[in-house]
């Protein structure tokens, strides 16, 4: 992010959760709206599939761009919250800097 950030004078507001709940009581909690969730499916009690659903189901949420980061090769599963994009590990840095073009150019 810092080399995209660096090339293309943007900044960005890089929040790290360590769960689902984690990140929706920090949601909750701080009001927060975010435009672009990477989400891994693998987390401790809350699936990144069962936290996007959550989160869709806010209104203040609902236009954030999801993308699943995950090992599971059955991408299907993920197409029922419409993500932006599933993508599967390991991640590289040109798969990344394609996910934040799209979503800025859908913001601007």
């Amino acid at each position: 992010m810092l080399l995209y950030e660096k090339e293309k004078g943007i900044l960005f507001d890089i929040h790290q959760f360590g769960s689902g709940e984690e990140l929706l009581e920090e949601l909750h909690k701080l009001d927060m709206i975010l435009d672009l969730l990477f989400l891994d499916n693998s987390m401790k009690k809350l699936t990144g599939l069962e936290t996007a659903k959550l989160i869709q189901q806010s209104d203040s949420m609902s236009a954030c761009s999801i993308v699943f980061v995950t090992a599971d090769d059955d991408h299907d599963q993920f197409m029922q919250i419409q993500p932006l994009q599933v993508v599967g590990k390991p991640v590289t840095r040109e798969c990344i800097d394609a996910i934040l073009d799209k979503v800025l150019a859908e913001k601007a």
